[in-house]
């Protein structure tokens, strides 16, 4: 029979999973896209490489463009894969952690009449990535998934006494309702935001229309 803990445990990992079922389409989306230009310069190096008459400096610059195109999108394909293997111990500044997230989840939520307002930035205290790729990103998807209507979904931060308090507020506006989009696994609950939270020490509170998290820095 399982412990308690032990049942704690695999809660935290199904939310864990559920979130990462929820972006799996962004996560994909981007992949493809680094991949692409790779693709565009070997089609055009081949086709130059085809021609009677090699025109070699060109092939040299288009091999060494062809070589820079590999690693960035080596490296996008890493920093994504991050996502479902996360390093440990791993300190990230908050700001350009939270606008990479947010960057990644913005297109679903357009669809669904959300719009994105990050005044975070400026932000830079280091914290583990899992606290925002994990809490504050499924946050945001519960908050928008049960919104009745258009609205703006306001994400604020205030960094004093070894503590890290970031506010997400949702603001009705007068955008056209949206159909939204259909999800391809269960929804997200509250209850999998709280596992979440407590698994990365964050204290949660919540509403409807707001959030509250509280980190302690280390």
């Amino acid at each position: 029979m399982s412990s308690p803990q032990q049942l704690k445990e695999r809660l935290v990992e199904a939310a864990r999973y559920a979130v990462l079922r929820r972006l799996a389409p962004a996560l994909r989306h981007n992949m493809a896209g680094s991949l692409q230009p790779v693709s565009m310069m070997s089609a055009m190096l081949e086709k130059r490489l085809l021609k009677p008459e090699l025109d070699v400096p060109l092939l040299v610059k288009n091999s060494a463009a062809l070589n820079t195109l590999s690693r960035e999108a080596a490296l996008s394909c890493m920093d994504l894969m991050a996502w479902l293997v996360p390093k440990e111990n791993e300190l990230f500044a908050f700001d350009a952690c939270l606008q990479d997230a947010l960057a990644l989840v913005n297109t679903e939520l357009s669809f669904k009449g959300m719009t994105l307002v990050n005044e975070t930035v400026g932000i830079d205290v280091p914290l583990p990535r899992s606290v925002v790729r994990n809490v504050v990103i499924a946050a945001v998807i519960v908050m928008t998934d049960t919104a009745v209507a258009p609205a703006n979904i306001v994400l604020t931060a205030r960094h004093g006494d070894n503590e890290l308090l970031i506010a997400i507020s949702m603001i009705a506006n007068d955008g056209e309702n949206m159909p939204g989009v259909m999800t391809t696994y269960r929804d997200l609950l509250w209850d999998d935001v709280q596992a979440l939270a407590e698994a990365e020490s964050v204290s949660l509170t919540h509403t409807d229309v707001l959030v509250e998290l509280r980190y302690h820095l280390a």
